[in-house]
Parts: C-alpha cells; structure tokens; sequence
C-alpha cells in the first residue's frame, strides 16, 4: 500500500520513494518538459512489485548464475540473471544487478505510460529512458567516498545510453578492487550495474598497501562469503596504479568489443581514465 512516509515530493516535481532497502529518485517529464509528478508517485507500485519479487527469488540471486537455471526465475530476478551472465564473469551473483534491474523496471514502466524523459535513480545507479529527440544532463559519480561527482553530461536519445552505474570502493556494496570509482554506461540499467561491479573488481592489486578481508567477516549474510573485499588502501606507488588501470581499461576494451559497455568512466587515487580513448588524467 503507498503510504506517504513513503514518498516525498521534490522539486520540479521530482518523486523520491524510499521502501525497504531501497531509496530512489523518479522523474518523469511530458515533450514539453512538464513533470508528470502523478505517474512518477505512482511507480511505488511497479518498485514494490520488483522487491517482492527479489525477496521472494532471494536465495536463488545469492547464487552463482552457474547454479542457477532460468527455468527457475521470472520477472526482474530472471533479468538480473541475465544480465551478470553477459559479463562473463562467473564470481558475480545476480546481486550484482539489484540495483540497476530495479531502476530499469520503473523506468521502463514510465516510459511505457508515456513519460518521454524518464529517470529512476536508486541510490547512484540510474536507468533513463528518453523519446526520439529527448537529451538529458546528468552528473557521475568520481569519488564514492566524498561524493564527488563529474561536470553534467549530456546524455542523447540516439546514443542509446539506458543504464548509468557506478561501483567501487566506498559504495554501498562490497568491492573486490581498489577503485574509488568505476563508471558505465550501457543500453541498460542492469548491464550497467553488473559491469560496474565487475569492472571495479579488476581494479584489485596484490600489495601491502592493500588491506582486504572475506567478504562474511564483514557480512554474515553476504552473497560472496568466500571472496576477498578490499576494505582500505594507503597511497600506492606508480607501478601498481599504472597495473590497476590498465587491467580495467584492457576489460573494458573486451566488454566494448562484446557490445555491451558503451562508456567507461573510473578513478584511482586521483587518476581518471575512460574507455573507448584509453585516457588517463593525473590528479
């Protein structure tokens, strides 16, 4: 049942719904620009559907996409599924996905309603549906720990852009690299957020100046109980920050060439890189 402790109204007619576990920002806006503020409260409806039916899937998404068969899953929790299978990589669960699925399903339903700018943010990673002729400015995140985030970018219908998510050390969920910061844009939010995940991880260098520890010292309930997390990092010489970019911009080439990342976007220690351009930027 929506209940108002559960939605605020912000400004420009912007919705923000906080439910269970997850906090997201809904904006919806006609071809003129106007809010649909109305519809966008109304996509508490479509968010509550999506969480109870990850609960309901819940120990199947805990799960290596190896020990899972789709025959077993439906709805959001199948596309979760899907989408970290597309990464190839076989340590991430569909957890690695939550996020970005669930932004992707309220946009989805936003723009199926009519919306012709829609955006559902849920905590960072965002899922954005625009029109035939529809741009948007958004901002990304450089720096998970102090929030820092980049210049407004501008985001065009025809760059089929859908998913913007950003993963790495200081986000809300464990991180098995060194990066502060990984960014990706992709057609959508689930792919996004799995390859965000993913591509965070491949920042981790084997170091003294790395600290890290199981994931379930850290979490009981965890869905990676046997994987290392990396927990803080002191300053790293050289050598190691040139080791870790390179093994996320040479992952993020694969995934370019495999058509799933459009865009990449990370920073280490001050250093900011992006693929496709392979640039690196010092601090």
């Amino acid at each position: 049942m929506l209940k108002d402790e559960h939605i605020r109204i912000m400004p420009e007619g912007q919705v923000y719904i906080e439910y269970g576990p997850t906090a997201m920002l809904v904006a919806a806006y006609n071809e003129e620009g106007k809010p649909l503020t109305a519809l966008c409260r109304n996509a508490f409806k479509v968010l509550q559907t999506g969480l109870e039916q990850i609960a309901e899937a819940l120990p199947l998404l805990r799960r290596r996409p190896d020990a899972v068969t789709e025959s077993q899953l439906q709805g959001l929790p199948l596309a979760m599924c899907r989408a970290v299978r597309l990464t190839g990589e076989p340590t991430l669960t569909p957890m690695a996905a939550v996020a970005g699925s669930l932004a992707d399903t309220v946009a989805d339903w936003l723009a199926d309603q009519g919306a012709a700018v829609a955006v559902a943010n849920n905590g960072g990673d965002v899922a954005l549906r625009l029109a035939p002729g529809q741009s948007l400015r958004l901002r990304t995140v450089i720096d998970l720990h102090t929030g820092e985030t980049s210049q407004p970018a501008l985001i065009q219908a025809g760059a089929g852009i859908g998913g913007i998510c950003t993963s790495g050390l200081g986000g809300r969920s464990f991180t098995r690299g060194i990066a502060e910061s990984v960014t990706v844009f992709a057609a959508r939010a689930n792919v996004a957020d799995a390859l965000a995940t993913h591509l965070a991880n491949c920042s981790f260098i084997d170091s003294p100046r790395v600290a890290s520890t199981l994931a379930v010292n850290l979490d009981p309930q965890t869905d990676i109980p046997e994987l290392e997390v990396v927990t803080a990092t002191d300053i790293l010489p050289e050598e190691e920050l040139h080791s870790a970019i390179t093994q996320v911009l040479e992952e993020a080439g694969r995934q370019y060439s495999a058509g799933l990342l459009i865009r990449m976007e990370g920073s280490i220690q001050g250093r900011r890189f992006a693929f496709p351009g392979n640039a690196v930027h010092e601090p």
